[in-house]
């Protein structure tokens, strides 16, 4: 690859494959269509930018040398729906990237809290609080449930900037609320990863390579400022306290829970179960402690036997489920906000 570059991206197209390099500056260095059967805006758009554009096994090369260059910007929203994908697809990679050179397994309790009391000002009736990184301002982080997390704050701050100054320099910052939900979801497949190589290597190599997909939705606005305070169960609070409240989360009518036609809350003994104890310093513990109740130890019982198994489906698919849930809860999105314009030179003739 030449000086400069970044990326190299393949991505497939319905009659063939796109490939294409692009640099620290944003500008496209690159591309060239590889085609069974183009069309003839494909050859085109390759050859109005000055760039070698395979069909089949013939090489269309423009002549550079006899045309002067010009810039040709192609704004950030007028992306293809692929080249978007793949833009997003290379931030977030470059993100946890960075994420996995200061962060460990260990960081996962402090990371899954860190989402929780992020999303935890939610309120349903308002449409207001919630995953908007508001738990990162000074404000929030004073408060005494939210102080323990002011260290994981501190290398988070620092991995956004890495991530920043690294990046295109028209690239969007990431936004806190963004980087919560990321740093909790690296931290728990370190985590993951670190209980699977416990029971061996071939199934920590098994699991990695046909495991269970994480994925995750970007694009969350940041709050201006800090939300209001809400009464959050501290470390080692009781499975009951604790249900109360998860069971409050995303709620708007409490009336209307619960009896046999009642509707189930969103957050109930399931997702409770999974997302709370992962919270906890020792989330083994944690998990027996909860288990003390019946609702709880039959969920415990259930996932025991799922993480006894290669793949752990049950356990990880429940809980990439409901993680996206309360990750998503109250986020408001901007599709095109980690987009920025890239740079192409095209002959000045055409």
């Amino acid at each position: 690859m030449k000086a400069g570059l970044i990326a190299s991206q393949k991505t497939n197209l319905s009659k063939g494959a796109y490939s294409r390099q692009i640099g620290s500056n944003g500008r496209v260095s690159r591309v060239v269509c590889s085609v069974a059967d183009p069309d003839r805006r494909q050859v085109l758009t390759g050859i109005a930018g000055g760039m070698a554009v395979s069909v089949g096994t013939q090489l269309i090369v423009p002549d550079m040398a006899e045309a002067k260059l010009v810039d040709k910007v192609i704004k950030g929203s007028a992306l293809s729906a692929f080249q978007k994908r793949d833009l997003l697809a290379d931030f977030q990679k470059r993100i946890e990237k960075e994420m996995k050179s200061v962060l460990t397994a260990a960081d996962a309790p402090a990371a899954m809290r860190l989402l929780i009391h992020d999303a935890a000002t939610f309120d349903a009736k308002t449409k207001t609080g919630g995953m908007n990184g508001s738990i990162a301002t000074a404000e929030e982080l004073k408060r005494p449930v939210n102080r323990d997390l002011n260290a994981l704050v501190d290398k988070l701050r620092k991995v956004r900037e890495a991530v920043k100054a690294n990046g295109p320099p028209a690239q969007a910052m990431v936004s806190w609320a963004d980087t919560i939900v990321l740093a909790a979801k690296v931290t728990t497949e370190l985590s993951w990863n670190k209980e699977k190589a416990a029971r061996s290597e071939k199934s920590q190599t098994l699991a990695q390579q046909f495991g269970n997909p994480f994925e995750v939705k970007l694009g969350r606005v940041d709050s201006t400022g800090p939300d209001p305070d809400v009464n959050i169960p501290g470390p080692g609070s009781s499975s009951a306290e604790v249900q109360a409240f998860m069971g409050a989360l995303n709620v708007k009518d409490p009336s209307q829970l619960g009896g046999p036609l009642g509707k189930k809350a969103p957050f109930w003994e399931r997702p409770t179960f999974l997302l709370w104890t992962a919270s906890e310093d020792d989330p083994a513990a944690a998990e027996a402690a909860f288990a003390q109740d019946p609702t709880f130890d039959a969920w415990k019982q259930k996932y025991d036997k799922s993480r006894a198994t290669t793949f752990r489906q049950d356990y990880e698919i429940d809980f990439i489920t409901f993680f996206n849930k309360l990750a998503d809860l109250g986020a408001v999105f901007d599709k095109n906000v980690y987009l920025y314009d890239l740079t192409i030179q095209v002959p000045d003739r055409l």
